[in-house]
């Protein structure tokens, strides 16, 4: 669960400076293999690129550096807090080939025909209507222009040995996605919703974190807080489960012993025909 939501729905998620330490840590989890796929997708120098659910520009300010010299980076989200830490945080270290605007997953109010890439990481799972999106971005591209989408499935998120605190977690995180109209699994229907807007030369690869140790293991306990709101709003938990997991997460990121599968991701990328 990250960034970037549906317009018509209550984000699950903080913004803003609360969310600064989770996507710091989202980002220092699955960078590399973001940065591995748009490297494979054909991300170069010169290139027009959006990103939208961009949040707090992370992503984006190592795909600005990626498309010098001549290449320049939009980055989109509905949250103008988010944005304004992107903005502030880029001007400081000096993107000038960097820009942020306000916008939907399904308006973003960029210019149609205009991009040579299109990317969003974790945004799909947290808008109602997933294909209006991906059409959406699809309109962005120029003729030849990629289209590069990478999401999650709660299929992917387990410990061995097995914990009751990663089984509620999964079971938690699909009750408040349903109550949400969202869809939880939706890494695993990429491919399929690619080919339904007739992009060509569709290629598919699969990431999944396993962790033993460090503070990356937490990742999921700093989500829960996060979405508790969410979370008791739709009866999927109580404030004292709640607490009770988290604090098992946090005891499981601290023993070397338990292996954690944070996610599984799906990877994707097209060309617009």
């Amino acid at each position: 669960m990250q960034k970037g939501h549906d317009a018509q729905k209550p984000y699950i998620l903080a913004t803003g400076e609360k969310a600064v330490s989770r996507l710091d840590l989202l980002e220092r989890i699955f960078g590399p293999a973001t940065r591995e796929l748009l490297s494979a997708a054909g991300l170069s120098s010169g290139m027009r690129v959006a990103e939208i659910g961009c949040g707090i520009g992370l992503t984006a300010r190592w795909v600005s550096t990626q498309v010098r010299p001549g290449g320049s980076v939009a980055g989109v989200d509905s949250s103008a807090e988010q944005l304004r830490i992107g903005e502030k945080s880029a001007a400081e270290a000096g993107f000038t080939n960097l820009s942020f605007c306000e916008g939907s997953a399904y308006e973003t109010g960029l210019p149609r025909d205009s991009f040579d890439l299109v990317y969003s990481r974790f945004l799909l799972c947290h808008v109602a209507d997933p294909a209006r999106a991906l059409a959406e971005m699809s309109s962005l591209l120029k003729r030849g222009g990629i289209l590069v989408c990478e999401d999650h499935d709660d299929g992917g998120i387990f410990t061995e040995p097995a914990t009751q605190a990663y089984k509620r977690l999964v079971e938690i995180s699909g009750a408040v996605s349903r109550s949400h109209s969202l869809d939880s699994y939706i890494g695993l229907k990429l491919p399929r919703l690619f080919g339904e807007l007739g992009l060509g030369q569709l290629e598919v690869k699969v990431n999944q974190i396993a962790l033993v140790r460090g503070e990356e293991k937490r990742l999921w306990e700093l989500t829960l807080r996060e979405a508790a709101p969410a979370i008791l709003a739709s009866e999927a938990s109580t404030a004292e489960e709640l607490d009770d997991i988290c604090e098992e997460i946090r005891k499981i990121a601290e023993d070397e012993s338990i292996l954690v599968m944070l996610a599984r991701v799906t990877q994707v990328w097209a060309r617009k025909a």
